[in-house]
């Protein structure tokens, strides 16, 4: 009877360490960047601010999880603000101009980049102030 309960003991606790183990085997690998909110900001003028959170879509187990603070984040247009460590745009021109993109990249142990973009707008960048 006890030889019974033991084999009984000892196939459940292998099938909750089979259960708990990653069926691929395989690190988790990021495979894409989405950027929220993905239509970006149209700044209203100088000093306002917009938030993006990037979040990393991963394989191996899939899963969508917030990476802001691993990433590198930058701003394709000189001059049109600042962009923080986690984030965070703050729109500094004073003559309403200006459109672009943000970027937030993810350089994978392997050497391989992943890339997100969303846009980013000047208050008056569709007037003829602009041209």
């Amino acid at each position: 009877m006890i030889r019974k309960w033991l084999a009984v003991t000892a196939l459940a606790l292998v099938s909750i360490v089979l259960l708990n183990t990653s069926g691929c085997a395989r690190d988790q690998k990021l495979e894409s960047i989405t950027l929220s909110p993905s239509q970006g900001f149209d700044f209203e003028g100088p000093f306002a601010a917009g938030q993006f959170t990037a979040y990393g879509n991963y394989i191996h187990p899939p899963e969508t999880k917030d990476i802001s603070s691993i990433v590198t984040w930058s701003i394709n247009i000189q001059n049109f603000g600042t962009i923080s460590s986690n984030g965070l745009v703050t729109y500094t021109r004073t003559d309403g101009c200006g459109s672009g993109e943000v970027t937030a990249t993810f350089t994978n142990g392997n050497g391989s980049v992943v890339v997100g973009t969303a846009p980013v707008v000047g208050p008056k960048n569709s007037s003829a102030q602009c041209q």
